[in-house]
């Protein structure tokens, strides 16, 4: 007697065929979490079984704790997982005086929105698109909304500082991501006169550093500097861990170099060999700071930022 095997062919509606094609979610099928900013968390792999999402039930809350876990619906493994925030994400945020709905939208189309929200492009990254909410009666805390409008939260740098840092060159105060092309770029030949916006403390210590967020490299770091009056006592005869090193116009890479010079109040002394041990190439403002929690703080005291440009290098390959 012949076997009969009976298989089952299962056709989606027209409706929830052109839902799965959709450009969003394309755009989340190599992930279990529908935001971008998210990442599954996972199981400890065992001799038997490998990690995998965390399962969960969007009612019962009962994800791990994390970096605001939550239950989602994963459309790639078609069952609810526990979803947290990638480390040092940067959540995207809806334009000034929006209110943001952390939901995303693909293409522009506000029908994907609750009523009252627009699908617009998030602060800082017009490709990611958010419902957002008019709303003109907000408040942004600076420095913080400029650190992040410009990109420098969390992706640079992990926290905002709690003041902006005042610095000058060249008798010229400089403004949060104030640009200075090949042509002005002598005006950063010595360091910066700071002000921290804030009265130091004289008995404490602190930290200058100045990082090019694109070399990755330090370029000015004096460490255990002492406050008078209020104020940080750093003159020519102060000894820096790493020299003051000005921008060049044949500085590599070529093209905008993003500056980050920040302040940060001291828990206890640097040591000598602390401080020879820092990388002064490939360097991680967050893995700096977690490294040295010891000595410093995860937020700067005050911070700013600004760019130089170098020329164009026109010279052929060979």
């Amino acid at each position: 007697m012949l076997n009969t095997v009976l298989i089952m062919l299962l056709v989606p509606t027209a409706g929830l065929g052109a839902r799965y094609n959709s450009h969003m979610v394309k755009g989340w099928s190599n992930s279990d979490c529908v935001r971008p900013w998210q990442q599954a968390q996972m199981s400890k792999p065992t001799l038997r079984i490998p990690s995998r999402a965390i399962e969960c039930h969007p009612d019962d809350h009962n994800c791990p704790a994390g970096r605001n876990p939550v239950c989602q619906y994963s459309l790639r493994s078609q069952k609810y997982v526990c979803c947290e925030d990638k480390k040092d994400a940067d959540i995207p945020t809806c334009p000034k005086y929006y209110e943001t709905l952390l939901l995303p939208c693909g293409n522009s189309v506000d029908s994907q929105c609750p009523r009252g929200y627009r699908c617009l492009g998030s602060l800082g990254d017009d490709s990611i698109k958010l419902c957002c909410k008019p709303n003109r009666t907000l408040e942004y805390r600076e420095p913080e909304h400029t650190f992040r409008e410009n990109r420098i939260v969390p992706r640079l740098l992990p926290i905002a500082p709690a003041y902006e840092l005042i610095a000058t060159f060249s008798d010229e105060q400089i403004s949060m991501g104030q640009l200075f092309d090949a042509s002005i770029i002598e005006k950063l030949a010595d360091p910066p006169i700071m002000s921290a916006g804030v009265e130091l403390q004289d008995e404490k210590l602190y930290t200058i550093i100045l990082a090019d967020a694109t070399s990755k490299a330090v370029t000015w770091l004096v460490a255990n500097i002492a406050a008078f009056d209020g104020q940080l006592e750093i003159h020519r005869r102060t000894k820096s861990a790493v020299s003051y090193q000005p921008p060049d116009e044949t500085d590599k890479p070529v093209g905008m170099h993003t500056m980050i010079l920040a302040l940060f109040e001291q828990h206890d002394t640097w040591s000598q060999k602390d401080l020879a041990r820092i990388a002064m190439d490939d360097f991680n403002f967050g893995e700096w700071l977690e490294e040295y929690a010891h000595v410093l703080p995860g937020q700067p005291l005050a911070a700013t930022f600004y760019g130089y440009s170098t020329k164009k290098d026109d010279r052929k390959r060979i």
